[in-house]
């Protein structure tokens, strides 16, 4: 129990209501590699970590390429719209 809470004394602590207030920015020091510890009353309840190893600011991103030999063909433009102007029942 000591070693825990001597972790915790140096991760970033947030009570579960400033936690609902401030969620996008927690996720966001997540993201950089933060580990975060969620408090109810000041007791620990939860800890947020990265999800991935790949170390502080990196994020996911899908090489161009990675399907190539797969199969997947595309036909047709991928950068005109499937369906026709004339069609959308939302424009009218």
């Amino acid at each position: 129990m000591t070693n825990f809470m001597t972790n915790i004394a140096t991760m970033k602590t947030w009570n579960v209501a400033e936690a609902k207030t401030h969620f996008s920015s927690i996720v966001e020091e997540v993201e950089e590699g933060e580990t975060i510890v969620i408090c109810r009353r000041n007791i620990p309840v939860a800890k947020i970590l990265p999800h991935s190893s790949k170390g502080p600011g990196k994020r996911h991103r899908t090489k161009i390429g990675w399907a190539k030999g797969s199969g997947v063909i595309i036909h047709g433009d991928l950068t005109e719209s499937a369906i026709p102007p004339s069609e959308w029942d939302m424009l009218r």
